[in-house]
């Protein structure tokens, strides 16, 4: 049996390091979201009155938790963002990858420019246009991602992906539906498709970081070509 060249080991080493901090964005976004749901008070949030951003409002007491949440899971996005780049298969899935980094990049930047930032710093607001960057890039990262993993012959793979990424349209419509038929004021219950959309992109960061993991320490072919 060959044995491994020290600079395949390392490289070998990385690439599990890099998938293990794809687990550590879940960790740290979801965990940091659902504590502050429930150690905020009534008057900072609400499920039905509130969006998930006035968690991390100027001056409430989640302020702190919610924000620092959303930054250290970008960070810890990184490596694992270079990780998907050196398994990707083909042009879709470097693709696909591009638009994941900038979702989690908007998702780390919602917690720089949290509601009533501009009281901090900046004149102007750029708090929507980071949420709206998360929230819409991350279906197309899946839609794009998944495709190009039908195309690489990971069929399964491929269509968990892109349903995902459905799964993100069908919420954002369903709610959409609901304020024209159920709710009695614009932006009723934001916080719930918002939450739906967070657990989305978290649970299939969490599936591909695993599936990472479960790879055997020489990798597949892809891997083993970078690495040399």
């Amino acid at each position: 049996m060959a044995l491994e060249s020290p600079s395949s080991s390392v490289f070998a080493s990385r690439r599990r390091i890099a998938a293990g901090c794809g687990l550590a964005v879940p960790v740290f976004t979801l965990g940091a979201i659902v504590l502050a749901t429930v150690l905020a008070p009534p008057e900072t949030f609400t499920w039905s009155e509130r969006a998930l951003s006035d968690l991390g409002r100027a001056g409430a007491p989640t302020f702190t938790l919610f924000n620092g949440g959303l930054v250290l899971g970008g960070l810890f996005g990184l490596p694992f963002v270079w990780r998907l780049w050196i398994g990707a298969r083909n042009t879709l899935e470097r693709v696909g990858t591009g638009c994941y980094a900038v979702a989690l990049v908007a998702m780390a930047l919602v917690g720089v420019f949290f509601l009533e930032h501009t009281t901090w710093y900046l004149e102007t607001d750029l708090h929507a246009p980071v949420a709206l960057a998360f929230f819409g890039t991350v279906p197309v990262a899946n839609w794009v991602l998944g495709v190009g993993a039908i195309r690489a012959g990971d069929r399964r793979w491929g269509l968990v992906t892109v349903s995902a990424g459905i799964a993100h349209v069908l919420t954002w419509g369903l709610w959409l539906a609901s304020l024209a038929t159920l709710a009695s004021r614009p932006m009723a219950w934001f916080a719930v498709p918002e939450m739906v959309a967070a657990v989305l992109f978290g649970g299939w960061t969490m599936l591909a970081a695993v599936r990472f993991l479960r790879e055997p320490p020489s990798g597949n072919a892809h891997d083993r070509s970078l690495s040399r």
